[in-house]
């Protein structure tokens, strides 16, 4: 074997008595770990289940007529769909917000209703445009939504240069709540909790300076350790 493949098989040596090492002194503190997890989870789940309240999300959707006979050619396909993005635009509108809140009598700003309403469209080529709303309370969510549609539709057949849009599916009540998702949220401290226990550790070990090894013995004197006198328990000789 020549020199240097010696010196490299002589550092990946090293390398995994580091690692050894390392896993180690992390083993050795894993109370630090335990504690640290169980803080930063007993955090979240005050945050989670205390201070986070459920939150429901309700759909409904329109379809775009661009004109009433049945058959449709593909020009007025490309139309109904450019006319999507005109009609998101149209409900995220201030106009439309506050009709929305005064008619349901909502106490949210125009920006506030815009974080609750979720506006988009179904497939590319699709001439359908989904409504969700999201609100802590269910029946507002639902009454949001069938509202919002209703004065989109009206907008729409008083505006000549916009074409009529028919609902398609009215928002129902949710049974359940859509949020939060606090089993990621505990998956979060958990890992977050993990990382800075460990962080701890390291972080412990690097301000110790106590002596504790021949190699720490290497490091601070520069010096190459011959050998080390093993510690034997001898037992005492009791005098007659």
């Amino acid at each position: 074997m020549d020199r240097g493949a010696l010196q490299l098989e002589n550092e990946n040596h090293e390398q995994e008595i580091d690692l050894l090492e390392l896993i180690k002194m992390v083993l050795s503190r894993w109370y630090i770990i335990v504690a640290s997890v169980v803080v930063v989870m007993s955090l979240t789940a005050i945050y989670a289940y205390g201070m986070q309240d459920d939150y429901y999300t309700t759909r409904a959707s329109i379809m775009v007529n661009v004109r009433e006979e049945q058959q449709w050619d593909a020009g007025d396909l490309q139309l109904a769909q450019r006319l999507i993005d005109t009609y998101t635009d149209v409900a995220e509108s201030s106009t439309v917000l506050n009709v929305l809140r005064d008619e349901l009598d909502l106490p949210y700003s125009n920006s506030g209703l815009r974080n609750m309403i979720n506006v988009s469209r179904g497939r590319p080529d699709s001439i359908v445009i989904f409504f969700e709303v999201e609100s802590n309370d269910r029946d507002e969510a639902v009454a949001m939504a069938n509202s919002l549609i209703g004065i989109i539709q009206e907008i729409s057949i008083e505006n000549d240069s916009l074409h009529s849009v028919e609902q398609l599916d009215v928002a129902e009540r949710p049974n359940n709540p859509s949020g939060p998702n606090r089993v990621l949220y505990m998956a979060i401290g958990f890992v977050l909790g993990g990382m800075i226990g460990v962080f701890g550790v390291f972080t412990i070990e690097f301000l110790d300076k106590t002596i504790k090894s021949t190699k720490d013995i290497e490091n601070k004197l520069g010096l190459r350790s011959l050998g080390t006198i093993p510690e034997y328990e001898m037992e005492e000789e009791v005098a007659e």
